[in-house]
């Protein structure tokens, strides 16, 4: 080993559980879920058939000094935070997929499953990179469990936050 190379992998993981620990932090402040859906599109004969996935992160905020309003500031920082979640869950290295981050829709959502509290939803599709009308195929499947896992690392949930270890 060359010498000094031993402290740069130990600053390495240093910094790697340094970014590991404020991910869990955010997800834990905006309560994290997500859901994902399957993408569609009609082929040539007007089937549906499924292309990819279409997964959201939800994160929530406490207005603390204001009503909520869509598109203020808070909404946001969330929604910045959520970004930064969503680029440190996509799949590394060179694949066959490729991973599309919404836009921040300004709006403020609301869904039953997590008791209509006020969120900011961040779209992530996973889509094939070169033959967009293809049937979802294993390495969209492979990226999206990927996705989940480190999801799960962080602490989110899948679809309900409940207080509490993420289950596995």
């Amino acid at each position: 080993m060359v010498p000094g190379e031993k402290d740069q992998k130990a600053l390495q993981e240093k910094k790697r559980q340094e970014e590991l620990q404020a991910l869990r932090a955010l997800v834990k402040k905006h309560q994290v879920c997500w859901e994902v859906w399957a993408e569609n599109n009609r082929d040539r004969s007007g089937r549906t058939v499924q292309v990819g996935f279409d997964m959201r992160l939800e994160g929530t905020y406490e207005h603390a000094d204001h009503e909520t309003r869509a598109g203020c500031p808070d909404c946001v920082a969330v929604y910045e935070d959520l970004r930064r979640i969503a680029r440190w869950i996509l799949p590394d290295g060179d694949r066959d997929s490729t991973y599309e981050l919404g836009a921040f829709d300004g709006a403020i959502h609301y869904a039953p499953e997590r008791k209509l509290r006020p969120e900011i939803e961040l779209p992530i599709r996973i889509l094939h990179r070169h033959e967009f009308e293809a049937p979802v195929d294993k390495c969209e499947i492979s990226c999206l469990r990927e996705m989940e896992e480190k999801l799960k690392l962080l602490g989110a949930r899948r679809k309900y936050w409940r207080d509490g270890p993420a289950s596995p």
